[in-house]
């Protein structure tokens, strides 16, 4: 017997099918024109929702096969829309879901030249997105395979792609397999969970510098000298050096600050950058020293209120208008080593003199806003030469014989007496115990670069 309701629409050629599910829920179908025809449809929409309610069906099941019916580009774009809601920028997922189809294309026989765009210009991109969106019409989920994306990864180290960008890509279609099995629940198992990321410190194309200190008041004073660059005045460069320099915040962190956000009489002062606008969606109070907030503090009386302070500053570009001040400054861009000098490099300078100055590891993580402590001592912190020299002085002494016992002088007591040598070294352990605490309490006002009292060479004026 057909309990759901079959009806043709005034006007329409097809037939109507409305039933209710396992849980009650009343559903729609659209059926045939034939009206035998849907109700042999309708039987068959009956009888699946009396082997659900048996538990004869599993309905995650067939909403699986559903998810497997729709062409791959849909999920991608379903992806990409949970990244942006998860509160992701648009930057964000705009870079991670195309290297996600990239590599998922490659693996389904894709040339790389067919789907990547030769340039950045937005037109040649638009062309190879829609080819790209194109060649996964016709993919469905049950081709994603880690065989075949370790097959795609090999294409890309052929294409001469560097690590980094291999890991890149491959973190970004681990994170939609992963989308697709715990979130969407759309397949039954994460495919690329085998696949591991590469290490990338053997193959490091662009690796960054800290500038030294002197470089970096190098820097400051040719931006002040300077004219317009990059449709940025030279008073106003100095002033975002200095900022980046002294808050370790990234450029695109850098272009959200309004004047509201410098808060220079606080103790200490602090500049804020909201949750929207840092890289990882919290927001940052980031404390400076008072020498920093009494060169900004005129400056920023002089802002418009509510507007982006840096509101001139190129979006594309800023690696362009800091070579031009490098140059300026008698500083090379890339040093004996092949390191370069970025923007971003401001932000390693900061992190760099922040590990320097003594700040526990604890310390350094919290003002670079790194989640993990890795990142802030491996990558960012950047260790000269002579500073690991100088911690050998700490290592003992093996070139001297050790004193024999007998030779030792006692007290009354029977124990060795201390010498003055030893009773020194007693009082240097807890000068240094006290000098540490004080070092990691005042991390920030210990920064090497010329935004701090005592680091400005020659007196330079700032």
């Amino acid at each position: 017997m057909i309990v759901a309701s079959i009806f043709k629409p005034s006007g329409r050629k097809k037939y109507v099918i409305l039933y209710f599910d396992e849980n009650g829920r009343r559903r729609k179908v659209i059926g045939a024109t034939d009206k035998t025809v849907t109700e042999r449809i309708a039987r068959d929409l009956e009888n699946r929702v009396l082997l659900r309610k048996e538990g004869v069906i599993d309905a995650r099941d067939e909403a699986r096969r559903d998810h497997e019916a729709r062409p791959l580009v849909d999920h991608l774009a379903d992806f990409r829309a949970h990244l942006t809601a998860k509160g992701n920028t648009s930057k964000h997922a705009d870079l991670t879901w195309p290297r996600a189809a990239r590599l998922l294309a490659l693996s389904m026989g894709a040339k790389l030249a067919d789907i990547e765009a030769p340039n950045a210009a937005r037109k040649a991109r638009a062309l190879a997105d829609e080819r790209l969106a194109r060649h996964l019409e016709s993919a469905r989920l049950s081709d994603i395979s880690a065989d075949r994306v370790q097959a795609a990864l090999a294409v890309l180290r052929t294409e001469g792609r560097s690590t980094e960008t291999i890991n890149a890509h491959l973190r970004a279609a681990k994170g939609f397999s992963r989308w697709l099995w715990k979130v969407a629940r759309r397949i039954r198992d994460d495919a690329l969970a085998p696949l591991s990321l590469m290490s990338a410190e053997s193959d490091r194309r662009h690796e960054r510098r800290a500038l030294s200190e002197a470089e970096a008041v190098a820097l400051i004073q040719a931006a002040e000298r300077g004219g317009l660059v990059g449709g940025m005045t030279g008073r106003d460069r100095a002033m975002l050096y200095r900022v980046a320099l002294g808050t370790g915040f990234r450029a695109g962190e850098l272009r959200s600050l309004t004047p509201e956000g410098f808060r220079l009489d606080s103790d200490p002062p602090v500049i804020v950058c909201e949750a929207a606008y840092a890289k990882n969606r919290r927001k940052a109070e980031q404390p400076i020293t008072n020498a920093l907030a009494a060169i900004l503090r005129p400056w920023i009386a002089s802002r418009p209120p509510g507007r982006p302070v840096f509101d001139t500053m190129p979006k594309l570009k800023t690696a362009a208008m800091l070579r031009a001040d490098l140059a300026e400054a008698g500083i090379d861009y890339r040093d004996a080593s092949g390191r370069v000098a970025d923007f971003h490099s401001l932000r390693a300078t900061y992190i760099t003199a922040i590990v320097r100055g003594g700040a526990s590891v604890k310390t350094a993580q919290t003002l670079a806003r790194h989640a993990s402590p890795v990142l802030t001592i491996g990558r960012y912190a950047h260790v000269a030469i002579h500073d690991q020299t100088a911690a050998l002085d700490a290592l003992p002494d093996l070139t001297t014989p050790p004193r024999t016992e007998a030779a030792q002088a006692t007290g009354t007591d029977g124990r060795p007496v201390e010498t003055a040598t030893q009773n020194a070294t007693h009082e240097e352990v807890s000068v240094h115990n006290s000098h540490t605490l004080q070092l990691v309490a005042s991390s920030c006002e210990r920064i090497a670069n010329p935004l701090f009292p005592g680091s400005n060479p020659g007196g330079a004026s700032l």
